[in-house]
């Protein structure tokens, strides 16, 4: 013990500092953990945080970097190395540098944020813009659009008027099914016992009847009903509903009128109808057919239907985000439907004005976006920029997903409720923005507890630059934050190129290893990390123990100069320009330095993990064989030596570390602090009593790899905290392969 005492006294300003830069990585990558807790900062978005498929693809990842960086080296390639390595490790900086450059320069973003509303009754109709909607309060129908006040705060629902309202004769049956159908300049309103046909400009009554409807619409020729659950009647309005048998046609067996969700008029002969257990578009027949009761059937041009035992929860129809222009320009003609399951599923079908057709661009059911029952569906444009969005209120959240690649943007606590639920969106002015004419989006939220608002605000700093195309439509826009934090990424890339000393090595290595780790960290669940770190460590074990191929791999990297290691100067002597090429394939063979090193690679941003090197001796070096048995001699003065540690030893506890703040559920932890936090930190005081134990190995000059020590001190560290505070809600995350 006196001897492990001795050793350590002798290193303990290059061990303490390196402490140091390892916790003050993992700080780093806390305290810009909120700004990447966002589903398109997850390297396969929110639904990839739980899959096991992804990590296995990510540790090959690690093994097919390893391999080609070897093969490069074997080849004298360093170049390709060397500027490879650096461009992703530019990347991973700037992960670091944007959050910290917006920290410091950009406006504190409005947070969105649902609000109760007065409003009461059901929304029964939304129009394809969503910003207008029909709603039926029980004795009378309201027509809205562009609901002015709710983005205040103030007037909100309160002070709203309607467009136009209608009154419902007769008492309503809560217990009968209410539909709206629109159709050419006309609504239908049916509640099984009667039905009204409205003007769609003012709400005034057209026609009504007492037939049992309980679906009714307009084709240009002729007036709908479907009665008895799917039976299609062609209305004569001069007479009394009768069973005339040559106007009567059969729906397909699995379409329900009681069962409606959606109906559009796509052409004057075709209609868009939705249920529960069947989608179609049916042609309407122009004349009466001469066939007996029940023998004519619809004639079908396009169907879907949910899978067995599974059934349609919520349909929705509106402008594609694939049309290629802004949805309100003439030109837009596509029509999106979306249509959603009990089951979790979402299917999408593009109406090109003639032919329905699968949308090829929806991938969520092959990602396994939605777990449980969808209870609502909108395209609606949150900030007028002409690009839809496409919002999904998946059990207790709503989801807005935006661009080309549906691109998870928003992810909010839907109120509390349970079943269908009504949206609608408009927009109103921002003086901000209003040069390029980009407004604030105001949410209608309704549910059968009640009428919620929120507001999706542009964003608060103003951008140096906004990209549009030709014809208007949104690209993106770059705020100077975003230039600032490139630039300095620049300037510290040509700078370690250029005088790759110790301390550029630090600064650069300390900001990317913060990258990296928050990255990684909001995108697997702990559980999932824990398994990461278990398999890293034993191949670490491997690389070292059995292969050493890290430790060729190590010494390619130091002798670029990269850094992807930490250095600590044991005193101001040291220069890491002088170091050796072979450094760490020396201290193997028994030369002046004990040194463990692993290079890994993870979603193409460079880690590693631990090396150390021990100061020298009298000799000049401490003996590097593990099995010697002889003590070793007393440590001299230092002569310009250092520690080395891998960015990896750093990662990969760092990982843990934000995955716990990311994914552990709310509550209370200890010290005042919640209790993701109080088990992140559990992780961190874990990882530095392994680095601890790793440094008397080291001191002793018994090279050890890193990541047995330093992953298992922080797993140790989160299991204790995590079970504690959380119990089987630290590891219970619904884990999968794909």
């Amino acid at each position: 013990m006196e001897l492990v005492m001795r050793a350590l006294a002798s290193q303990w300003q290059s061990m303490a500092s390196m402490a140091l830069m390892f916790t003050v990585t993992i700080l780093i990558s806390i305290w810009i953990q909120p700004y990447h807790d966002r589903p398109e900062s997850r390297a396969f978005g929110d639904a990839g945080t739980t899959k096991a498929g992804w990590l296995a693809i990510e540790f090959l990842a690690i093994l097919v970097f390893t391999a080609l960086i070897l093969w490069l080296a074997k080849k004298k390639l360093d170049w390709i190395i060397k500027w490879g390595v650096l461009f992703i490790l530019w990347i991973a900086l700037s992960f670091t540098l944007v959050p910290i450059a917006s920290y410091m320069m950009d406006a504190e973003e409005q947070p969105f944020a649902f609000r109760d509303e007065p409003g009461s009754g059901e929304m029964l109709w939304v129009s394809d813009e969503a910003n207008s909607f029909i709603v039926d309060n029980g004795t009378h129908l309201l027509m809205f659009s562009d609901v002015g006040g709710l983005e205040t705060g103030t007037d909100g629902w309160a002070g709203a008027t309607p467009v136009w309202e209608h009154e419902i004769p007769n008492e309503v049956n809560e217990s009968r099914t209410r539909r709206i159908v629109p159709g050419p300049d006309v609504f239908t309103y049916c509640d099984e016992s009667k039905w009204m046909r409205l003007d769609a400009n003012d709400g005034s009554l057209i026609a009504n009847g007492t037939d049992p409807c309980e679906i009714s619409f307009s084709s240009a020729e002729h007036d709908w009903m479907v009665f008895s659950q799917n039976v299609l009647y062609m209305d004569n309005p001069f007479q009394d509903y009768q069973a005339n048998h040559n106007k009567i046609w059969m729906m397909p067996d699995n379409f329900d009128g009681h069962e409606f969700l959606l109906g559009r008029t796509l052409t004057d002969n075709s209609m868009l109808l939705v249920a529960k257990r069947w989608a179609g578009v049916i042609e309407l027949e122009d004349e009466q057919h001469q066939q007996e009761f029940g023998d004519a059937n619809v004639t079908v041009l396009w169907e879907f239907s949910p899978e067995s035992g599974d059934h349609f929860t919520a349909a929705t129809f509106g402008h594609s985000p694939w049309s290629g222009v802004n949805w309100f320009d003439s030109e837009d003609t596509d029509r999106l439907l979306i249509i959603s399951s009990d089951s979790g599923q979402l299917n999408g079908f593009t109406w090109n004005g003639s032919e329905m057709s699968s949308e090829e661009h929806m991938a969520f059911n092959e990602r396994g976006a939605f777990d449980g029952p969808i209870r609502g569906l909108m395209v609606a444009d949150d900030w007028h920029d002409g690009q839809p969005n496409l919002w999904v209120v998946d059990g207790d959240r709503m989801r807005m997903f935006s661009g080309s690649r549906m691109v998870e943007e928003l992810t909010v606590n839907a109120p509390a409720g349970e079943g269908a639920v009504g949206l609608s969106l408009h927009t109103v002015p921002n003086e901000a923005w209003a040069e390029v004419g980009y407004e604030d989006g105001v949410v209608i939220f309704v549910e059968n507890e009640g009428w919620h608002s929120g507001v999706t605000y542009t964003p608060a700093t103003e951008p140096a630059y906004i990209f549009v195309d030709e014809s208007g439509y949104l690209i993106g826009f770059l705020n100077w934050s975003w230039i600032v934090a490139i630039v300095l990424s620049v300037v510290l890339m040509v700078l370690l190129t250029l005088y790759p000393e110790w301390y550029v090595v630090n600064t650069v290595g300390i900001l990317t290893g913060a990258g990296v780790i928050t990255i990684l960290g909001v995108s697997f669940v702990p559980t999932l990390i824990l398994f990461f770190m278990v398999v890293a460590a034993v191949y670490d074990a491997y690389a070292v123990y059995r292969s050493k191929h890290m430790l060729d791999l190590a010494d390619t990297m130091i002798g670029l100069k990269l850094p992807i290691l930490l250095v600590a100067p044991q005193d101001k002597g040291y220069s890491f320009l002088d170091e050796e090429a072979d450094v760490m394939s020396a201290a193997d063979d028994g030369g002046s330095a004990n040194i463990v090193q692993n290079i890994t690679i993870q979603d193409s941003v460079v880690m590693g993990d631990v090396s150390a090197k021990a100061e020298s001796a009298a000799s000049g070096a401490w003996k590097a064989a593990a099995d010697s048995a002889q003590p070793p001699p007393k440590p001299a003065k230092p002569s310009g030596d250092a520690l080395f540690m891998g960015l990896g030893d750093v990662i990969f506890p760092g990982m843990l570390v934000i995955s716990a703040l990311t994914f552990l559920p709310d509550g209370a932890g200890w010290f005042g602090m919640s209790l993701a936090l109080t088990t992140g930190l559990g992780a961190l005081i874990g990882g530095l009593v392994g680095y601890f134990v790793l440094m008397t190995y080291v001191a002793m000059g018994r090279p050890q790899a890193g990541l047995p020590l330093l992953n298992g001190g922080s797993i140790l560290g989160y299991l204790i905290t995590g079970v504690i505070l959380a119990g089987s809600g630290a590891l219970s995350f619904g884990i999968s392969f794909f």
